[in-house]
Parts: C-alpha cells; structure tokens; sequence
C-alpha cells in the first residue's frame, strides 16, 4: 500500500472535516451495537476515528490499522486518553479478514479509491457474510471544478484519473471508478447503499491545500503522459500564478458511501 506523509494529511484534516457527510456518519453508528468496536482501515494519523468518536459515544472502542507505524505513532498521541482504542500495523492487502475479525463496523477514509476492484470485493463479500456496517468517507470520484476554467484542464485531468488508476499496492486501484463500483457491487450483495457528496471546497483559506494539490496533478500527468509534459508545466504555472494572486477556487469530487444491510 502506498502511504501518504504527514504533512499532506495535516493540510486536507480541515478541509476533511468540513466535507464529512454527518448524516451518514450518524446512520453508522447508529446501525452498531452498544459498545461496538469499530475497525478503521489504512487509519493513517486517526483523523476519521477523531470524527467518528463524539458520535459513536463512550462505548465505543476503536482499532486503527494501517502498514506505515510512523502514521500510527502520531494517531496514538493524538488519541491518548480520548477514548479505548489500539493501533495495530497490519497489511490490509493479506489479511483483511484477521484485520477484521472481531469487527461490528468497519471504516476508512481516503482509502477505496486506492483499492483494487478485487481487493474490494473481497471485502464487501466478508462484509455482508456477517452483515457488518460499512462506512468509506471522501472516496474520491473523478469530479474537479476550477474557476477560473483553463483549455488544457481537460487534458491535465484525464493524465490524473490515468494515474490515480495505476497500482498502489492493492492490484490496479479503482480510482475515480471507486463510488461507482462500491455502490454496484454492495447492492448487488443486498447492501442498502446511501451515497452522499463530501467535496473540498478549496478557496483563499486553502492556499497551502491548493498548492499541493496542483502540483500534484501536474505531476501525477507528467507520469501518465510523459509526452505531455510541456503542456502539464505550462498549466502549473498558471495555475500557480493565480494561486499566487488569489484568482482560484477548486472544488474537489469526493463521496461518501454507508452500506447497511
């Protein structure tokens, strides 16, 4: 699996936060028994058990698991005494189902769009064996809205979803294909599936988020088409400038996704 630095999760957690769908978070824990464990997958710094654990109440207990302990150590002082919980370093490419044993509900975020097709299914098939509540926050899904518009977006962006469906250590990921999917296949399984919008809206408070976020694009295009390299560093630049003066927003696709059955 391919893990994400620290500094890049500290700059999304706020704008996270505001995307959240609250109403399916509530629906989550309230399909959950009393006193649930809820297993929070690719966990990361334990930003979404820090979501998820006002709502889910005193009882519940949390255990967070991801490959990368570097990530893990930081979810563990951000979460001491808040809350029982573990943190657990696992590999959830082979063994989700250990990973998931004792579950009552299962969670991620930011994660099934780095997913394979078959890595998903396999969960959504263990899932519904024990008709356990899925939960997959800010699932990204293709969506990018700049204003002001450029003629080279189009292209930029199609690079991007080329690169977002390459392997990230689960098989070929999903990528922008993830919501889609997930939906299709937990309902063919019986799942009652809710889907709602969790998008980044990215504006003059977001400077910092913007900046990473474009140049990540341009380089994640570069990747996908090298031949296409001089368009992609012709939009950064302009792109860049209007950061630099202030003249862009973005809006970012995301969704969120509950599986109840």
């Amino acid at each position: 699996m391919t893990g994400f630095p620290p500094d890049w999760l500290a700059l999304r957690a706020p704008f996270d936060g505001r995307a959240r769908d609250k109403a399916l978070a509530r629906k989550f824990v309230a399909a959950l028994p009393r006193s649930p464990l809820i297993v929070d997958l690719g966990a990361g710094t334990g930003a979404n058990v820090l979501a998820l654990a006002p709502l889910a109440g005193p009882g519940a207990r949390f255990r967070l698991i991801d490959n990368d302990r570097a990530l893990l150590e930081i979810a563990e002082a951000r979460l001491a005494g808040s809350m029982p919980f573990e943190v657990v370093p696992g590999d959830l490419v082979r063994d989700i189902e250990g990973a998931t044993a004792d579950a009552d509900g299962i969670t991620a975020s930011a994660l099934m769009d780095l997913v394979s097709e078959r890595w998903f299914d396999a969960l959504a098939a263990l899932a519904v064996s024990r008709h356990l509540p899925l939960f997959f926050t800010l699932t990204v899904d293709g969506r990018h809205e700049l204003t002001p518009a450029d003629g080279d977006d189009g292209r930029i962006f199609a690079a991007f979803a080329r690169d977002q469906r390459r392997d990230k250590g689960f098989g070929l990921a999903l990528g922008p294909d993830a919501p889609r999917h997930m939906q299709d296949r937990l309902r063919t399984l019986g799942a009652r599936v809710s889907l709602a919008d969790s998008d980044w809206k990215i504006g003059g408070d977001g400077r910092e988020l913007m900046v990473a976020f474009i140049a990540g694009v341009a380089e994640a295009a570069v990747r996908a088409a090298p031949a296409d390299a001089a368009t992609s560093a012709s939009w950064l630049a302009r792109r860049q400038k209007q950061i630099d003066d202030g003249s862009l927003s973005l809006t970012v696709g995301h969704q969120d996704l509950l599986a109840l059955w």
